[in-house]
């Protein structure tokens, strides 16, 4: 067995003797015995357990074990114990997922000194997570199952089934700990372990072999697929500092679209449902918006707009001064007397003195808001002004108003107030420019 290990791990490592491991052991048979043919090999290793407390004094005395196992073998160990439960409470996650969070972001943290993090995954749980994927539902990277490698975490047990590491324990008196809860079979992986497997296995003796060649050919073939993938994405998508832009028109070149753009919107967390409704109706309307957790899609005539979601503004500040409107805005007090040189860009107001009153209000703006837009032909809706001014959904979002009660004195960036603009008659005003501090 020992050949057989050092060789899976030469394949993953590249045959580098003055590798440093660290390795997560549970205490169970499958971590026990990896310790052990590490320590055989004898290579330069360190042990890290976590202790979830999930189930009470075993999980103390899986600790316990752990500890006993690493005097023997007399090598480093990093233990760490987490209140899992208290941390999984309102965090939107299973038990499970909290465990395995947890877990990979400690392994992260003490695993820098490390060239790699070494999990104990056997042959058999390649078989389990396959079936629990295509259970819930998956593609190729879910029938490619558990990965040997993963950047810095390799797996070099993947060889070997459950039955050979026990054997192995067995026969060389390595103590090891049984979870209880292996037995509990409203657990889907245990049902799928104890009760699907053994049948299966009637159909085909050599069934976890079978199932890990299986695996290793997905793997395979969604490697191929993922850079095809990229490459076609790269095609497609155009990203920019402000947005990601996806061109309809290539995509439309493409055969499979609806594939293509769930794995271009998969990646912002967009469901696969908005890519076969966005394929499916071509003609959907401009303007049209989904939202995911993370980012927001706006639909136009020649691209899908994907931006990152933003912390929603403040609905209002107050300014009930010169001096609280300082801290927000670059105030000047002028006189007409000197010439006025107005900037090519929108991002000052000119105000007369006497028109400057407060409380000012910075706001977002909402539906049904109106102005007289500085040069325009009279009273204009804010929607139609966006619309006439092809101001696109997230710029809207980030729209700011200063108003001077229900006046609209300036869309900060865009426009000012015909109502309350310089005249021949003004001898002081305002200049407030915006430098983006509020």
């Amino acid at each position: 067995m020992i050949e057989r290990f050092r060789a899976a791990l030469d394949r993953l490592t590249g045959g580098d003797e003055g590798c440093r491991y660290l390795l997560a052991v549970s205490g169970g048979a499958d971590s026990t015995v990896m310790a052990y043919l590490f320590r055989a090999a004898g290579l330069d290793m360190a042990i890290a357990h976590c202790n979830f407390h999930l189930r009470g004094e075993d999980s103390n005395h899986d600790m316990r074990l752990v500890q006993q196992l690493a005097e023997q073998l007399d090598v480093p160990l990093f233990i760490q114990e987490f209140d899992t439960f208290g941390i999984q409470k309102n965090s939107g996650l299973s038990i499970e997922m909290t465990a395995r969070k947890l877990r990979y972001d400690w392994f992260d943290k003490i695993g820098r000194d490390f060239d790699f993090i070494v999990t104990a995954h056997q042959a058999n749980d390649v078989a389990e997570t396959l079936l629990l994927n295509l259970c819930r539902g998956t593609g190729l990277k879910g029938l490619a199952s558990i990965p040997p490698k993963n950047g810095k975490i390799i797996r070099p047990m993947l060889d070997f089934t459950a039955e050979e590491i026990r054997q192995y324990a067995v026969e060389h008196d390595i103590p090891f700990a049984i979870d209880c809860t292996n037995a509990d079979e409203t657990i889907k992986r245990n049902r799928i372990r104890k009760t699907v497997l053994p049948q299966l296995a009637e159909l085909n003796p050599n069934l976890i072999h079978t199932f890990s060649k299986n695996c290793d050919i997905f793997r395979q073939q969604y490697d191929f697929y993922r850079q095809q993938m990229d490459e076609i994405m790269d095609n497609i998508r155009i990203a920019t500092e402000q947005e990601d832009k996806i061109q309809l028109d290539i995509l439309e070149k493409y055969p499979c679209k609806n594939l293509i753009l769930y794995e271009l919107l998969n990646g912002y967390g967009f469901a696969a449902e908005v890519a076969e409704e966005i394929v499916r109706n071509r003609e959907i309307q401009s303007g049209t918006r989904f939202l995911s957790s993370s980012h927001t899609l706006v639909v136009n005539r020649e691209h899908l707009l994907i931006r990152k979601n933003q912390p929603k503004q403040d609905e209002e500040r107050c300014f009930r001064s010169l001096e609280e409107l300082q801290k927000c805005f670059n105030v000047e007090r002028c006189s007409t007397e000197k010439p006025i040189r107005y900037p090519k860009d929108n991002r000052t107001l000119f105000i007369p003195e006497e028109k400057l009153v407060f409380p000012l209000t910075l706001r977002p703006w909402h539906q049904g808001d109106y102005f007289y837009p500085l040069g325009g032909k009279g009273k204009q809706k804010l929607s139609d002004f966006f619309t006439d001014h092809k101001i696109d959904v997230f710029q809207k979002q980030e729209i700011r108003l200063l108003c001077s009660g229900n006046d609209i004195l300036w869309i900060v960036g865009f426009r000012s107030d015909e109502r309350y603009k310089i005249t021949s008659e003004t001898t002081f005003y305002y200049k407030i420019t915006d430098y983006g501090n509020c």
